[in-house]
């Protein structure tokens, strides 16, 4: 059961640690690269964790990978020492002995690696990343999600919050962005404002030919301007589709999900997209109190910040980034490098109550 956190405001911004990971991860030539996975529960229920270690070189090596969690944690084993082969990714298991959850819900981790006489260390902050138990009104009216575990990233400045709740029957999300100004849907606008996300089992991967087939379930909610004009949900890809549609800027009108429940509304500087999408168009998600998935989130605010990625705000490495993670759509363009890879550690938690 996941003890209960109260209403939690969970920053995974660049902070200066954060920021040393993400040069550590993205810039630099160091031949191993690390990254402490999110808890999907709170850590204080003593979770299994994990450390991603990749081999950039191209010769093997023997590494020793000794975690720091925070002052006052217990952990086992201490460290781990592995054999790489060139360019082998690697999930190392660290057991949470005691820990202790926090408001903020930042938890810095220290992580140092021994390779040879070489050692350098990764500093990244981390968060819990979980869906509570609770079935909320999609009303535009958001009273629901005050026990909800929110995840907030910052982009150019701009803030993004995301929080997500499930049930028997539907994943909802509920995402606020900060920004200037909403871009709403029209035919042939140009500038649409949007949230693209995608969910997928835990052993999911994606493919990096076009032949290769979808893992995930990705999905778009947009606002509609205009009289008697109806928010949306559009189903973009699903697994078994070859990755090739992707690369297809099809038009939404022939996507959408009219099983899907959405509320866009706007307030001050915030944009708030709320919805719920039936497990039933999601049937290798299984719903349960436990369960591991992967999730993923994209902002476009075209007009102001561009694209967020959560996939860079928790320091997904260099080779993560794929340009069939992530469906093209109407008029959108990925300027640039490709977004980062789709798939992210998530849970789905018990109730808080």
């Amino acid at each position: 059961m996941m003890h209960r956190l109260g209403q939690l405001v969970f920053l995974n911004c660049i902070t200066a640690g954060v920021l040393l990971a993400a040069l550590n991860n993205t810039t630099s030539k160091a031949s191993i690269l690390v990254r402490a996975e999110n808890f999907i529960v709170p850590p204080s229920t003593g979770p299994l964790t994990h450390i991603q270690v990749r081999n950039r070189g191209d010769t093997a090596c023997t590494v020793t990978i000794g975690p720091k969690f925070p002052d006052g944690w217990q952990w086992t084993p201490k460290h781990r020492t592995v054999t790489m082969e060139p360019h082998q990714v690697r999930r190392l298991p660290f057991t949470i002995e005691k820990a202790s959850d926090v408001e903020s819900n930042r938890y810095p981790v220290e992580i140092t690696i021994l390779d040879g006489s070489k050692k350098t260390v990764n500093r990244q902050t981390v968060v819990c990343a979980s869906a509570p138990y609770f079935k909320p009104k999609i009303d535009g009216k958001f009273k629901d999600w005050a026990d909800a575990i929110p995840v907030t990233f910052i982009t150019a400045g701009e803030k993004t919050v995301v929080s997500t709740y499930w049930n028997k029957h539907y994943f909802c999300l509920y995402v606020q962005v900060e920004e200037e100004k909403l871009g709403s849907y029209k035919k042939k606008a140009g500038v649409i404002d949007a949230v693209q996300f995608a969910l997928a089992p835990r052993n999911a991967v994606t493919g990096s030919v076009p032949t290769a087939e979808a893992q995930r379930y990705e999905f778009l909610l947009t606002d509609f301007a205009g009289l008697f004009a109806k928010d949306r949900c559009f189903f973009l890809i699903k697994p078994g589709v070859k990755l090739s549609v992707t690369q297809q800027p099809r038009p939404l009108e022939t996507l959408e999900l009219k099983e899907a429940q959405v509320v866009v509304t706007r307030r001050g500087r915030t944009t708030h997209y709320e919805c719920a999408i039936p497990f039933a168009v999601m049937p290798q998600i299984k719903p349960s109190v436990g369960r591991e998935i992967q999730f993923s989130i994209l902002v476009h605010d075209p007009d102001g910040t561009g694209v967020r990625d959560w996939g860079k705000a928790v320091g997904l490495w260099p080779e993560q980034r794929n340009k069939f993670a992530w469906c093209a759509w109407d008029s959108v363009e990925f300027s640039g490098a490709s977004p980062y890879d789709s798939k992210i550690e998530w849970g789905l938690c018990s109730s808080k109550h």
